[in-house]
């Protein structure tokens, strides 16, 4: 019986992967997520954070009482895209450099939605080329995890 499930579940995982491959199907992701995209970013536009409900509150924020790398982003994004960038830069300072990340990670997923090439080809070979990107992302968001929820004055600052 066990076996029978197995041969089900690995029917289904080949047919979701061939699935995937479609021409038609990739172009039905790429409409959805250009959509999903450009209804956030109008969120994030017309919706003030600071003063909307509707806004999600960060959930590691809300359980620990610490910020966490991200917190204030929300809040960062919708003064940016009101061309505000100094308040943009009091909520999260590294909001440029987790908004490139993001882009990239878009990047990624449209490339592979247009071409059906494997996107993580080419980023495997510079990380592993370069592995020091890596060690310096990972250090940069932790220590300015570890910084931002130090009660001490310079250290506020960062805090959103």
């Amino acid at each position: 019986m066990i076996t029978n499930c197995k041969n089900v579940d690995g029917k289904l995982i080949k047919k979701g992967l061939t699935l995937l491959g479609k021409p038609f199907f990739r172009a039905f992701l790429l409409m959805g997520t250009c959509l999903i995209l450009a209804a956030a970013v109008l969120f994030v536009y017309w919706m003030n954070p600071s003063k909307n409900p509707f806004v999600p509150v960060c959930f590691f924020y809300r359980l620990t009482g610490l910020y966490c790398p991200t917190c204030g982003m929300t809040r960062a994004m919708y003064h940016v895209l009101h061309g505000n960038f100094a308040q943009g830069f009091s909520m999260n300072v590294l909001w440029p450099g987790i908004l490139l990340f993001l882009g990239a990670s878009a990047g990624l997923w449209f490339f592979w939605l247009v071409t059906n090439k494997n996107p993580l080809h080419r980023a495997n070979l510079v990380l592993r080329k370069y592995p020091a990107i890596s060690w310096f992302i990972l250090i940069v968001l932790f220590g300015f995890w570890i910084l931002r929820n130090i009660p001490v004055y310079p250290f506020t600052l960062l805090a959103p």
